[in-house]
């Protein structure tokens, strides 16, 4: 068992036509500043991981860097470089001041995601990352928490691969049982910093995913673009040809 945080496969799920997405090529997980040698060597051995994917800011990797894993590359893209005022680490969910306003910025940060052009060309690289990944290899997509990034980019996979909204959403979520411990001991560290009780519940809010963060994705989408589909094409690139592509490799028959 791979003890990283909010680590997952998703792999598993099926797909509106029943069939089943192939596991150990789709992971995520939150930062990698911390993997055990048996974290490396399961994600070397079990999963023969090919690429690492670090959605993070500059700042966030200069901080805590990612561990490296053997014959493994590592690809830094940063999603919200050209998102101003908003950031997804431990210090901009602080700043923040109430539970109130964080859900409201969780929410604008989901719509300025889902729009921003250095975003969109972000998870197109991502994609570029995928459709490059030798047979049998796997990916392994993080942030610093493994929720919100990270998030957006296991739904557009999951989109791609045709899985309905019901089983994304059950993906989404799994995060707040899988950050519990992680969150406990943030909150603690900031209980001892002496933090004010509004910016301690706004981190709160903050560390946690909510479905009307990604009804926001969601609807951003619908709003600007139509539809999913129509999105993923504009915006990320993802044409029909790709798309069969995608799907020819990475769902089961």
């Amino acid at each position: 068992m791979v003890t990283i945080t909010n680590f997952r496969d998703i792999g598993g799920i099926k797909n509106k036509e029943g069939k089943q997405i192939k596991k150990d090529v789709f992971l995520r997980s939150g930062e990698l500043s911390s993997l055990t040698k048996e974290d490396e060597n399961r994600l070397e051995t079990t999963y023969r991981l090919g690429k690492i994917i670090d959605l993070r800011s500059e700042a966030e990797v200069e901080e805590r860097p990612d561990m490296s894993v053997p014959k493994t590359e590592y690809i830094h893209i940063d999603i919200l470089e050209d998102i101003q005022d908003e950031g997804a680490s431990i210090g901009d969910f602080v700043k923040i001041g109430s539970p109130e306003k964080s859900a409201s910025y969780m929410k604008k940060l989901y719509e300025d995601i889902a729009l921003n052009s250095t975003s969109q060309k972000g998870y197109n690289q991502f994609f570029e990352e995928i459709l490059a990944l030798q047979k049998q290899e796997s990916i392994l997509f993080h942030c610093f928490a493994g929720k919100d990034r990270t998030g957006i980019a296991a739904v557009l996979i999951l989109e791609t691969l045709g899985v309905p909204k019901e089983a994304i959403y059950k993906d989404y979520l799994l995060t707040n049982d899988l950050r519990k411990k992680e969150n406990a001991m943030i909150l603690e560290q900031a209980k001892k910093a002496e933090l004010e009780e509004a910016n301690l519940e706004a981190l709160h809010v903050a560390l946690n995913v909510d479905s009307s963060y990604l009804d926001n994705f969601y609807e951003t989408v619908q709003k600007n673009y139509g539809d999913v589909d129509t999105y993923l094409r504009q915006a990320i690139g993802i044409d029909k040809g790709t798309k069969e592509t995608l799907n020819h490799r990475f769902v089961l028959d």
